[in-house]
């Protein structure tokens, strides 16, 4: 199957910045000043971080992003993993329409937000940092289980195959690049941009999930590292990216 992917066709794509902290963060003992962390977000940054969730399990940031035809979005910005931090800013959300939202300078946020955080805990170093893109290809009436499939070489595996999950490490330049593929069915409705829906009753997408990370596990990444690695991701995707799925290289 001759299908080639393209930005116009991308209908969802969220980037996340994620923060491997060493030694990890111990809810009882860092509690107040996560908290304060937190409080922190949404005073500096109103437009990504809205409203503070904490409890004895969890602690998370919420933002409302309002969009266009008076909709909304009701997204988790922040949220202390058990590996660190996550930041989360959606790029474009597919409901009832599309959706780009206006972020200016996302990267410089996370660094500004990276710099605080280790102001406040100076005993915890950053190990790794990670850019993951997850962005939704809308592929319409296509089945995009048969366009993953005919990426495969034997004929008996492209007639069998119903439903596939792929996984590719391709490390480049001292970092991993991890690309998830996997085909999902959209209904554009909902609070969240495409969800999945069941057979026969919406169209057709592929899920790509890119994380693109240092390569060996730092002592203590600089700001200059840092720097680079968001810079790296910023120049994969979606260009590279495309390129590589459309296998133009």
């Amino acid at each position: 199957m001759n299908y080639q992917f393209a930005k116009k066709d991308i209908s969802q794509h969220i980037v996340k910045y994620g923060v491997d902290i060493r030694p990890t963060f111990t809810p009882k003992q860092d509690k107040t000043k996560l908290q304060d962390y937190c409080n922190w977000l949404i005073e500096k940054f109103g437009e990504v971080f809205e409203v503070l969730l904490a409890s004895p399990r969890e602690l998370l940031v919420q933002k409302n992003f309002l969009l266009g035809d008076n909709k909304r979005a009701e997204m988790q910005t922040f949220v202390l993993t058990g590996r660190g931090p996550l930041f989360t800013f959606p790029q474009r959300l597919y409901i009832g329409g599309l959706h780009d939202l206006n972020i200016p300078d996302k990267d410089k946020i996370f660094r500004k937000a990276l710099d605080e955080l280790r102001s406040r805990f100076a005993d915890k170093k950053v190990v790794r940092v990670g850019v993951i893109n997850e962005i939704i290809f809308d592929t319409g009436g296509i089945d995009s289980v048969e366009i993953i499939v005919s990426n495969l070489k034997g004929d008996v595996w492209k007639q069998s195959v119903k439903n596939l999950f792929i996984r590719l490490e391709a490390p480049k330049e001292g970092k991993n690049i991890n690309v998830e593929i996997r085909p999902t069915y959209l209904k554009h409705t909902g609070r969240g941009g495409p969800i999945e829906a069941a057979v026969g009753k919406a169209g057709f997408g592929i899920a790509v999930t890119v994380d693109i990370n240092n390569q060996q596990m730092a002592d203590d990444l600089t700001n200059s590292e840092v720097r680079e690695i968001v810079s790296f991701a910023n120049d994969y995707i979606p260009e590279e990216l495309i390129k590589f799925l459309n296998n133009e290289y």
